[in-house]
């Protein structure tokens, strides 16, 4: 049975940046926010169900959509260029801590003195090496990874203290400690990826490209992203436990490898040794997806061959994999990268989701219901605070 395309939505949301603000998360609120993490998966199955529509049902990736909707040349070209900038941009800025963050859980899981830059280059060409691969076989690479990733987190989270009373209190009943709004976005926000709105629909429309009956392909992406999104969220929850285990430490969760050390004294080595292997995962597939994602929708919005083996796209990706790779070797912070990624995302993810709403309603293949239009809506109005809340959060860090 075809499991569908959807790994890659896992392995695009689930890097560095969602470990840390999970981490975080419970390190200064407890279980309290396990709640966010039910509903920001919620949303991520509906919108990117609407991404899957629009790669299956219509036959086009987002880029194509861009390009082939928007008649107005003036209209075109500034959407071309929002796309182009805020894509690869941002993509290339998240590719720089995901190759940090995975070279930080190498070093804490081995107590290495190395040279983190070191790390950067060796997994930047293991990247390149995967890359290269047919998409079918990428996509069997990435759900082998994701479900290896989501095994370590689970089975360190067991050795883990957790108060589970209390941990499932927080998934079930939702409320917003003092100060924990902002929290609560961020980790919605980390959650809902701008380029997994780019990736997605490519991926998906070339993996179901042999089947002709689109309706019965885009049900079972659906049965696909049923089986891997809720176990992306259960990843995101373990590392928010894992966190909670050690609330009110007075050090806090400043970078991804910190949370391996600060556990074992509370969890033992064997789950220090678990979280490690799962860091070192999550952003080792995190930078697999965010090259590809940006050569999705640029090869598309130029109308370049999206073909996984062409030079064209090979090319983009490459340049995102470079460029993070070249200021992971001159010794870049990671959070001016995330600044202009993160204002990137800010830019497009309204736009984006509303313009993938519009296609799913443009499609005449399924039927859908008036409610889950109305749902999407939801979604899209969601996806606006969403980016306004970045934005803020943008103009604060400068």
């Amino acid at each position: 049975m075809r499991t569908g395309s959807s790994s890659l939505v896992v392995a695009a949301f689930v890097g560095p940046g969602t470990v840390l603000t999970c981490a975080s998360a419970g390190v200064d609120f407890g279980y309290t926010l396990g709640w966010v993490l039910v509903f920001a998966t919620i949303t991520t199955f509906v919108l990117q169900s609407y991404t899957a529509s629009t790669g299956i049902l219509a036959r086009r990736g987002l880029g194509e959509a861009i390009r082939a909707e928007l008649a107005d040349r003036r209209v075109r070209r500034a959407a071309t260029g929002l796309v182009v900038l805020g894509l690869w941009v941002g993509c290339a800025a998240f590719e720089l801590g995901n190759l940090i963050g995975a070279a930080s859980g190498i070093t804490a899981l081995l107590d290495l003195s190395v040279d983190l830059r070191w790390l950067v280059a060796l997994l930047a060409t293991c990247s390149a090496l995967i890359l290269l691969l047919d998409l079918h076989l990428l996509i069997r690479v990435f759900s082998a990874l994701v479900v290896g990733m989501s095994a370590l987190f689970l089975v360190g989270l067991v050795f883990a203290p957790v108060d589970w009373d209390a941990a499932l209190r927080g998934l079930a009943v939702p409320s917003v400690p003092p100060g924990g709004f902002l929290r609560v976005l961020a980790l919605v926000g980390t959650t809902v990826v701008t380029y997994n709105l780019f990736l997605h629909p490519s991926a998906a429309k070339a993996y179901w490209a042999d089947w002709e009956d689109r309706a019965a392909a885009w049900r079972g992406e659906l049965r696909g992203m049923a089986l891997f999104l809720p176990v992306g969220g259960l990843v995101s929850f373990s590392v928010l436990a894992a966190g909670a285990t050690l609330s009110g430490h007075s050090g806090g969760v400043d970078d991804v490898g910190t949370l391996a050390t600060l556990l074992e004294p509370v969890a033992g080595s064997f789950a220090s040794v678990c979280f490690g292997l799962g860091l070192f995962a999550a952003g080792l597939t995190s930078s697999l997806t965010a090259p590809l994602a940006a050569a999705a929708g640029v090869c598309e919005v130029f109308g370049w061959s999206s073909d996984t083996t062409s030079r064209a796209y090979r090319a983009v990706w490459g340049s995102v994999l470079a460029t993070g790779c070249a200021l992971g070797l001159a010794g870049w912070s990671p959070l001016p990268a995330i600044i202009a990624a993160q204002a990137a995302n800010g830019l497009l993810l309204p736009f984006v989701a509303a313009f993938v709403l519009y296609l799913t309603l443009r499609q005449d293949v399924v039927a859908l219901p008036l409610w889950y239009h109305l749902l999407g809506s939801a979604v899209v109005l969601l996806c606006g605070g969403l980016g306004l809340r970045t934005l803020w959060w943008v103009v604060q860090q400068l």
